[in-house]
């Protein structure tokens, strides 16, 4: 997808799309262009992006939304039963936030998060 840098004020550079739709970017002197192209690849507007519909879905297909059932792998399971034990309720966390403080939750789930992986 190309795109046009159109003018860079303040350290904004106006992004211009190829159908006439822009939008800002916000530049850091520590910015390479290929973080400026992956910050662009990423907003690129839906419509303009290539891609294919999967095979199930055809124009015109009336459809029913519904959420996406969870998985019931034993092993996928396994690692949320122990994420959940180790959170424990929310009033215990909510309680250890009160007692310890926010960043030493924010240290505590990474730690858990680390120590039960998904698969």
């Amino acid at each position: 997808m190309n795109y046009e840098v159109a003018e860079i004020n303040n350290g904004v550079a106006k992004i211009q799309f190829s159908d006439g739709t822009w939008t800002f970017v916000q530049l850091t002197a520590e910015m390479s262009e290929a973080d400026l192209d992956d910050i662009v690849h990423n907003i690129v507007p839906p419509h303009l992006k290539t891609g294919e519909a999967p095979s199930f879905l055809s124009a015109g297909a009336t459809r029913t939304a519904a959420a996406k059932p969870a998985p019931s792998s034993p092993e996928i399971a396994a690692y949320i039963l122990a994420r959940q034990m180790a959170y424990g309720t929310p009033e215990q966390q909510l309680e250890y936030i009160t007692e310890n403080g926010l960043d030493a939750w924010i240290a505590k789930v990474a730690q858990i998060k680390s120590d039960n992986p998904k698969p």
